[in-house]
């Protein structure tokens, strides 16, 4: 099936968990996520299957000043 992760049209397999997708994506680093608008707390990533069509949007915190 096919999701979108940051406007970029990806392919998963099917019931692929939220959490499976981020691990392949950003090694571990901490990110915040939101599907189809809505932000996912990190405690329900593992348990949040994906669904064709998502949209999936991965933001990286940056430090600054």
């Amino acid at each position: 099936m096919n999701i979108y992760v940051n406007d970029e049209e990806t392919r998963i397999d099917s019931g692929q968990t939220l959490a499976s997708l981020l691990a392949s994506l950003t090694g571990g680093r901490q990110v915040a996520v939101a599907v189809n608008d809505t932000v996912i707390r990190q405690d329900a990533w593992s348990d949040y299957r994906l669904q064709d069509r998502d949209r999936v949007l991965v933001i990286a915190p940056v430090q600054g000043g």
